[in-house]
């Protein structure tokens, strides 16, 4: 059930809370009672950005061709206050058109919107969906080091012969954090067999405790240290680039990548995973021949 008007801070939080438990309905009269009092502003079109992301999970396309109208209807050019819903425009866009059109169709339709994004954020979202849909089976893109912390980043083109694990991260990141043991456990069993991980970041221009703005430097300080809590994992190789955060699509932290000894994706997930599935997987490719 659904009364009153939504606060601003509370409506995103509200329609994810409905949408993931399958009611769209109470979602969208919490969207709509909030647009009679309050009018369209970011919060609002944030919020139809989580319907559009619902509708499709539900399988409600007509829906989610609504609100995706909707929002690029009010949403007409790339500000910072509307990067978030405009790229969750893009992104069901995307579903969308993949669902009815095939990946060739969703591919050159999401190549075309990364063609015309400037916004780090936004690139790298929109990468992660081209990602999705191409990268598995292709070779891995080039991971370049624009700076760094801990040693020198080797080039994936030395590495072949070895499976490549890729730990894409941000410091500050609370699900880094979490994901950060398990991929140290499988590193630490498998390292003498020859897995190699690498952990590519970038700066995002906020400093340790991401309250204020903070020049590479100070920022470069806060990953060396946010580094050190992650236990098994010290001596790791970690680029600092964010054209690689970008091409890997680490739009969400952390992104997991697992590069085969010929060189090419296996695996990509921009989500956590779960100690059993990434061991798995890491075992298939260290059995098979390089």
């Amino acid at each position: 059930m659904v009364s009153g008007t939504a606060s601003a801070a509370d409506l995103s939080r509200l329609v994810r809370m409905k949408v993931s438990a399958g009611d769209l309905l109470s979602g969208e009269a919490a969207v709509e009672e909030y647009r009679k009092t309050k009018g369209v502003d970011a919060d609002y079109l944030d919020a139809v950005g989580w319907l559009a992301r619902g509708a499709v999970l539900l399988d409600r396309k007509e829906r989610a061709d609504t609100y995706v109208a909707e929002l690029r209807r009010e949403i007409r050019e790339e500000t910072d206050e509307l990067i978030v819903p405009l790229g969750a425009a893009i992104e069901v866009d995307g579903k969308l058109r993949l669902a009815r059109e095939g990946r060739g169709a969703a591919v050159r339709f999401l190549e075309a919107e990364l063609a015309r994004a400037k916004d780090v954020s936004l690139r790298s979202r929109i990468s992660k969906n081209i990602n999705l849909l191409t990268l598995e089976g292709q070779p891995a893109p080039v991971l370049a080091a624009g700076d760094r912390v801990g040693p020198e980043t080797p080039r994936l083109s030395d590495l072949r012969g070895k499976v490549v694990l890729l730990f894409l991260w941000a410091h500050g990141c609370g699900d880094c954090k979490a994901q950060g043991p398990i991929v140290a456990r499988v590193y630490q069993k498998h390292r003498a067999d020859g897995l190699v991980l690498l952990a590519p970041t970038r700066y995002y221009g906020q400093d340790a405790e991401w309250k204020k703005a903070a020049p590479p430097p100070e920022e470069k300080a806060a990953i060396e240290k946010d580094w050190t809590t992650f236990t098994g994992l010290d001596g790791v190789p970690i680029p600092i680039d964010t054209p690689t955060m970008v091409r890997y699509g680490a739009s969400a932290t952390p992104t997991l990548v697992l590069i085969d000894k010929k060189g090419i994706v296996r695996l990509y997930t921009p989500t956590r995973m779960s100690e059993s599935d990434l061991l798995r997987r890491v075992e298939e490719a260290l059995a098979e021949q390089g």
